[in-house]
């Protein structure tokens, strides 16, 4: 019996350094994929194409965290290059682009700009208003970045860079830069943008939220029902962010950790308000839980017979977040309404959770759940990883969607439904007041303003001359009246 059990333990051993070996050489050719997709190819000029790295016209980019890119589509548009008047394309005075006419023959309009002085966010914001539909930022000419360094750089925001629609790339300085030097010479520079992922038979999808961020929550609210719709066919796994405080760091004693020992800590969402950052580690914990226990495996034998892998869906994971986000808010008045534990449980009873399992879970795990948490960290609070790639552009219900489908090898019944052709020549709709309508409206109260100041100021000096004429009268009358009375008199 006991030769048995070590045969049956050698057995497993070896069957986990095969599944570790596996799983790396896996991950092995993953990067492969990743460092050979292509995200511009020059068509014309063809000297130009053939001078460059290859001779095959492929320059290497990192795409911008903002913005959103044409995944899984090919555009093709014209490159348009203007001189800098001083301000390094930064300002709307700096230079003026000549564009032709949008759409015309299918090409979209690319700019093309210098990294350097300002953001890039802000090169790309001041492009995207002369009407650019894509942005090439060229690097430095004293940058020490390769195109073999294109694949680790990451192209971040500048805080305002919410409102930016448009897709940009930043490419080495070399490449970069014989795509100046032909642009000066030639007016057609004609090229493919892409942006390819891995495929697989079964999308992953990672994404790392904070259950009190806005700007996630509204994300998984409107993700919800194509996640439902895709219940079979993708895995969703979602990670929080937690990070880690020394012990002498004051911000420990603000309740922003579990305890003073910094180990555990997470934002505080509302700064002085009612809700603090130990109160977000606790929710953090307890979705992890509902999401733990109410997940289960959606693909069926045959699926697995044909290497599809494992499909997990938690319905009432979802249907708990979009509750939770509608009913429990940070700046709620009464506590049965705001974000926490209280509101918490009600919103489990509703969509039908066992409190108690979930409360055990959480008393249970949480310092496990929290250090796991902790170690799986990524390059943004509210980042996402689509087969395990790095998706970069907006947060973006539809968008997202649209990459998820790209990343099968066959795409399934369930993204015909849900894929949304976008026109490169059409800005992405979102949610809220453009700045155009913006200044509309501000010139419409400007006019009312103005009507209504030129009225008041004719109807006051209307009455100010009937007062004037009034009084000059009653002068008149009375002066009349002593005049008769000294007549009188004499």
């Amino acid at each position: 019996r006991t030769g048995w059990l070590q045969v049956l333990l050698l057995a497993q051993f070896e069957l986990v350094i095969a599944m570790m070996v596996w799983e790396a050489f896996s991950s092995f050719l993953l990067c492969l994929v990743l460092q050979v997709s292509a995200q511009i190819t020059v068509l014309t000029p063809a000297n130009l194409a053939n001078s460059l790295p290859g001779g095959r016209g492929v320059i290497k980019g990192s795409t911008s965290t903002f913005g959103a890119p044409y995944y899984g589509e090919a555009i093709l548009g014209r490159v348009i290059w203007e001189e800098s008047n001083g301000k390094a394309h930064c300002t709307d005075q700096d230079y003026d682009v000549a564009l032709p006419d949008a759409g015309v023959a299918g090409y979209i309009n690319i700019v093309m700009v210098r990294r350097g002085v300002c953001s890039v966010a802000q090169k790309v914001r001041v492009a995207e208003a002369k009407g650019a539909h894509a942005v090439i930022i060229v690097d430095r000419e004293d940058s020490m970045f390769t195109a073999d360094d294109m694949d680790s750089i990451i192209v971040k925001g500048d805080g305002y860079s919410d409102a930016i629609k448009i897709p940009s790339i930043l490419v080495p300085k070399l490449e970069g830069g014989q795509l100046i030097d032909s642009a000066k010479k030639v007016d057609d520079i004609v090229v493919e943008l892409r942006w390819d992922i891995p495929t697989n038979h079964v999308v992953e999808i990672d994404m790392w939220i904070s259950s009190a961020s806005e700007a996630s929550q509204e994300f998984l609210k409107e993700f919800a029902p194509k996640r439902k719709i895709l219940n079979e066919v993708v895995t969703f796994r979602p990670h929080y962010h937690v990070f880690s405080l020394a012990e002498d760091d004051p911000s420990i004693y603000h309740d922003l950790c579990t305890d003073t020992t910094g180990k555990f800590c997470t934002e505080d969402p509302d700064g002085p308000g009612e809700v603090t950052g130990r109160d977000v580690l606790e929710e953090d914990v307890r979705q992890l839980c509902i999401h733990e226990q109410s997940k289960i495996v959606r693909a069926a034998l045959d699926d697995f017979r044909k290497e599809r892998g494992t499909v997990v869906y938690a319905e009432k994971f979802w249907d708990y977040i979009v509750r939770f986000a509608s009913d429990c808010t940070l700046d709620a008045e009464n506590e049965n309404n705001r974000f926490g534990s209280k509101c918490a449980e009600s919103t489990m009873n509703k969509v039908g959770i066992d409190t108690d399992l979930v409360r055990q879970c959480v008393l249970r795990t949480s310092s496990e759940k929290l250090m796991q948490q902790s170690q799986d960290t990524a390059w943004s609070p509210d980042a996402i990883r689509i087969n395990g790639w790095r998706y970069k552009g907006m947060l973006h219900a539809d968008l997202v969607t649209n990459v998820v489908c790209s990343g099968f090898v066959t795409k399934p019944k369930e993204c015909l439904a849900l894929e949304v052709k976008r026109n490169p020549v059409l800005i992405l709709e979102k949610e809220g007041i453009t700045v155009l309508n913006f200044f509309l409206g501000i010139a419409v109260v400007v006019a009312v303003l103005t009507c209504g100041l030129c009225l008041y100021r004719r109807v006051t000096v209307r009455t100010m001359y009937s007062n004037i004429r009034e009084e000059v009268m009653l002068e008149v009358q009375s002066q009349m009246g002593n005049y008769a009375k000294m007549n009188g008199e004499a």
